[in-house]
């Protein structure tokens, strides 16, 4: 494996400015750099093991991957090849966070073989798809270099995307089980104690709109529905453009989903206007051979989703830059639609 000076890209030299030198004079910096070479081996140390706990060989470089939102990815080269390593960190102390993850694992597994555009995943030699490393759950799957989709590009390729996906899962029909909140559940996330001012002054602003939004959506409990095993999470974050395919990536999220709410949440999560939305939908309609309902319980798990992604923000990530920031731009989302939610109902019938 290369120096951890090498792997972070940090150099020593004899110039003006240089850390080793710095660090003679300034105490406080001594310290600092001391902390971050632990932080390296800890690290340097963490991969080896991976590589060895996934039969990946030696590790040879490994370079940190930024822009994950819940959990740290490190792009890691070794004598078989490149490879992603995740080190889970959302929710990973949850009672059921592994049996979540191994239950994706199997749908992600058997999309896979089936040919949906997806990096492959490796597992442990017992099947697993995690490995406990230290205090840490990891995951590992091939490198895959690609780009991320900018926003309002790859529209059908992600509805053709999807209905592959849906084609490859095991279906079943059940009630649609959408848990909805009421304006005393979004009264009470404002008032949460220690939120900044700001926040806590948007989602009090907001509570109203947002139990009516979540009403206005919500099923019947009596309503059955076509769900399939897919990927839970297909928005352009998790994909990657790569070899003039879409790939889909990150399937942690794996499960049983409506397929007519999962389509309406790609839609949304791609489109930057109404008719992107129609778009995305089209594209899926015509591969799937899905008749979409104009209907607004569809809309129904885009809601549930980023309610309960705000949610989690609010409660866990409100001292951050990133949980602020993430709170803020959902709750301003789901505004959006409850202030266009009839005009997304109505391109659903021209299609």
């Amino acid at each position: 494996m290369n120096d951890a000076t090498e792997i972070t890209g940090a150099a020593s030299s004899d110039k003006p400015g240089d850390p080793e030198r710095e660090a003679h004079r300034n105490p406080e910096t001594r310290l600092c750099m001391s902390r971050t070479s632990t932080k390296l081996v800890q690290v340097e140390t963490m991969m080896a093991k991976a590589a060895e706990g996934f039969g990946l060989g030696r590790v040879e470089t490994m370079i940190r991957v930024e822009g994950g939102l819940s959990n740290d990815m490190w792009r890691v080269a070794t004598e078989s090849g490149e490879y992603a390593v995740k080190v889970m960190r959302a929710h990973a102390d949850a009672a059921d966070f592994r049996g979540n993850v191994e239950a994706a694992f199997k749908i992600e597994k058997n999309a896979f073989r089936a040919g949906i555009a997806c990096p492959e995943p490796r597992p442990t030699p017992e099947g697993h798809a995690l490995l406990r490393v230290d205090d840490s759950w990891l995951r590992v799957h091939r490198w895959c270099e690609g780009s991320s989709p900018s926003p309002g590009d790859h529209l059908e390729d992600a509805g053709v995307l999807l209905a592959k996906i849906h084609r490859a899962g095991e279906k079943s029909a059940r009630a649609l089980d959408d848990q909805t909140r009421e304006a005393r559940t979004w009264d009470a996330l404002a008032e949460l104690p220690g939120l900044p001012g700001p926040l806590s002054d948007q989602l009090r602003s907001a509570a109203p709109e947002l139990a009516r939004l979540c009403a206005a959506t919500a099923a019947s409990s009596r309503l059955v529905t076509e769900y399939a095993d897919s990927h839970g999470d297909l928005d352009p974050k998790n994909t990657l453009f790569a070899s003039g395919r879409l790939l889909a990536v990150d399937w942690d999220a794996a499960g049983l989903r409506s397929i007519v709410q999962e389509a309406v949440c790609l839609a949304l999560d791609w489109a930057e206007d109404v008719e992107g939305f129609r778009r995305v939908l089209t594209a899926y309609a015509d591969s799937s051979g899905t008749a979409l309902p104009t209907e607004a319980w569809a809309f129904g798990g885009w809601v549930a989703a980023l309610s309960g992604w705000l949610t989690y923000n609010v409660e866990q990530r409100a001292d951050t830059d990133l949980g602020l920031r993430e709170a803020s731009e959902t709750c301003a989302r789901l505004l959006s639609l409850h202030r266009a939610l009839d005009e997304h109902v109505s391109a659903l019938s021209n299609l």
